[in-house]
């Protein structure tokens, strides 16, 4: 049969090693979420950048295919110019490549306003990994050393205690010489 100093040395220790177990598990619980919410950011970022790289291609080809129009318009107009025979024929080719020109260089300004569109996407998409990186809170284990120092201090407190129920098994012993 044990005393209460016995049961609180029990109770002291099982609460120590369930708390320590407790968090033990809430801390791999977290460890794993955060993991999984990693995976999700890592996923999302792969497809904003891949959604980006399919749009700059379309700008690709899209410059591509009006500069071959361009080209095309260019050479039939100069073509029909100098076939029509009026005017100055060098006039009016210099007048066709001029339009033709600023034609393309508001062609070069659309597409690389498109780029740098992009690229503020790409950089936002960036943005948002860090932001959920970030957001995460830092987890700290659980201490083996604290709940060793707990169940020493518990221990500590039942060696202190003088209701022991080791004392109290123990005879008093008869001083025989104060007797007589």
């Amino acid at each position: 049969m044990c005393g209460v100093p016995e049961a609180q040395l029990a109770l002291a220790v099982i609460g120590t090693v369930s708390k320590f177990q407790s968090d033990k598990r809430v801390y791999k619980d977290n460890l794993a979420s955060q993991k999984k919410t990693m995976e999700h950011a890592n996923v999302a970022y792969l497809n904003d950048l891949s959604r980006i790289d399919a749009e700059t291609s379309r700008v690709d080809q899209a410059r591509a295919l009006e500069q071959l129009r361009m080209r095309q318009e260019l050479t039939k107009n100069q073509a029909y110019a100098l076939n029509s025979g009026f005017g100055n024929s060098i006039r009016v080719v210099q007048d066709i490549s001029g339009a033709h020109d600023a034609a393309y260089g508001e062609l070069l300004f659309d597409v690389e306003k498109d780029f740098m569109t992009l690229q503020n996407q790409e950089q936002d998409a960036y943005a948002n990994l860090h932001r959920t990186y970030s957001g995460m809170e830092h987890l700290q284990p659980p201490s083996m050393m604290a709940a060793g120092l707990q169940l020493a201090g518990a221990g500590l407190t039942y060696g202190a205690s003088d209701n022991k129920w080791i004392n109290k098994r123990k005879k008093p012993t008869v001083d025989y010489d104060a007797v007589q």
